[in-house]
């Protein structure tokens, strides 16, 4: 790997661009990925924006880069199998496609802000609108620091604590059953329309010319 960065690496100066990052990974794993999933690759691995790669992280990104390109290639079956005539999802399906893909870390958040940062709300989401948004999946620590801070709750007279966290506890719990079961039954329904384009498809391409698997329905069964 050092010697095909030092292909690159013209001026011997231990570091290259990100656009010689996309040439070198594009010969390494024809025909590569967008720029922006480069960039995105080494967002993730500096923690911020970068145009420059060093030598001693070559390995991290190109094991960054292979996840993004291998992850692409499920996604892009996985959107030409919810697309309508037009070629494109709907906001909702994109919904469900970001919520099977960063299961269990789908960060509603963010899911939103794209939504509302959309130009044209309500249209169809073409796949590279999304994809890079797919491949960020994000982390625990990303997860934890959206969820709201909880006041301790006011202990009514004649009530011990216990029986105020108690009833709290067990209303959060309702809560959290419900969501399951309703987060539970989308993703039925997404299996059963991914069923029937597969039923539809057979005849006119090669994206759904097999069944997928869905060993990730099978976390929600219990």
């Amino acid at each position: 790997m050092e010697i095909l960065f030092d292909r690159y690496d013209v001026t011997s100066v231990g570091e290259i661009s990100d656009v010689d990052l996309f040439s070198l990974y594009r010969e390494l794993r024809p025909p590569g990925v967008r720029t922006a999933q480069v960039a995105a690759a080494l967002e993730t691995l500096y923690g911020c924006n970068s145009d420059t790669l060093y030598k001693l992280d070559i390995e991290h990104a190109i094991r960054e880069l292979d996840r993004r390109y291998f992850l692409l290639q499920d996604l892009e079956w996985e959107y030409k199998c919810l697309a309508r005539r037009d070629g494109l999802i709907s906001e909702e399906d994109s919904r469900l496609l970001f919520t099977a893909t960063h299961h269990p870390n789908f960060s509603l958040r963010k899911f939103q802000t794209w939504l509302s940062g959309r130009v044209l709300k309500g249209s169809g989401v073409p796949f590279n609108e999304i994809d890079v948004l797919l491949c960020n999946i994000p982390t625990t620590d990303e997860i934890i620091a959206e969820l709201p801070s909880v006041p301790l709750p006011e202990i009514p007279l004649g009530r011990s604590s216990t029986t105020v966290i108690t009833d709290k506890t067990k209303s959060f719990a309702r809560q959290k059953k419900l969501e399951k079961l309703s987060y539970l039954r989308k993703l039925q329904e997404l299996k059963a329309k991914r069923s029937d384009n597969l039923k539809q498809r057979k005849k006119v391409g090669p994206c759904c010319s097999a069944e997928p698997t869905y060993a990730w329905l099978s976390e929600f069964s219990s």
